[in-house]
């Protein structure tokens, strides 16, 4: 068995949608920006998560696969699991980092996204979309300093998402302009989540 999952780049924040409004991106030309990983049957002895990281910007990330966002939301999903009652399976993953770290366009919700969608893919969707959305947020929460949908829900779920955090839906599709084209600038530089809210007023 080999699944592999791709999870796209994202711009939230939009005008005045702080926190609640979040959209997923395609460069015009089709390629891909985002996030791919790859889960594959590993070794009976092989003890698990068994995480490799790869691509252009794999040197960002934790040098310790087991602080890698990925493992740790593995580790999460395999908890879950076992709250279900489902067995888990020996497996081996390969995240390959194609996004750039700190660049404003969601790389740690692509990382959490690619991640818990190919694994409940992979064991026949046990978690339901809300519940691997709120797992998602929970990750995401964990290195950007509080719980929030708007990177990890359009990544997931795609499109222009409104994001609800009340009741049992999280996130809501909003229609789009089938024309619509978007100008993102990445000046080089890089600034993690958790650095940017730290600055801000707490009302």
């Amino acid at each position: 068995m080999s699944l592999k999952v791709y999870a796209p780049a994202t711009c939230a924040n939009l005008n005045v949608g702080f926190d609640v409004l979040g959209v997923a991106l395609q460069p015009i030309d089709g390629s891909l920006l985002g996030d791919v990983v790859t889960i594959e049957e590993g070794s009976i002895d092989t003890p698990t998560p068994v995480l490799y990281v790869e691509g252009p910007f794999a040197h960002r990330l934790p040098h310790d696969p087991a602080k890698n966002l990925a493992s740790v939301g593995w580790r999460r999903f395999n908890e879950l699991l076992k709250e279900k009652g489902v067995k888990q399976r020996p497996l081996r993953l390969t995240l390959n980092k194609a996004l750039p770290v700190g660049s404003g366009l969601g790389s740690s919700a692509c990382s959490v996204v690619a991640t818990l969608h190919g694994l409940n893919l992979s064991y026949g969707e046990p978690l339901t979309r809300g519940e691997l959305l709120r797992l998602m947020g929970e990750l995401e929460g964990s290195v950007s300093g509080a719980v929030h949908y708007d990177n990890v829900a359009p990544s997931y779920l795609g499109g222009l998402q409104l994001i609800m955090q009340e009741g049992a839906q999280l996130s809501g599709q909003l229609p789009c302009f089938d024309d619509w084209r978007w100008v993102l600038c990445n000046p080089g530089t890089s600034l993690s989540t958790a650095e940017a809210r730290a600055v801000m007023p707490s009302h």
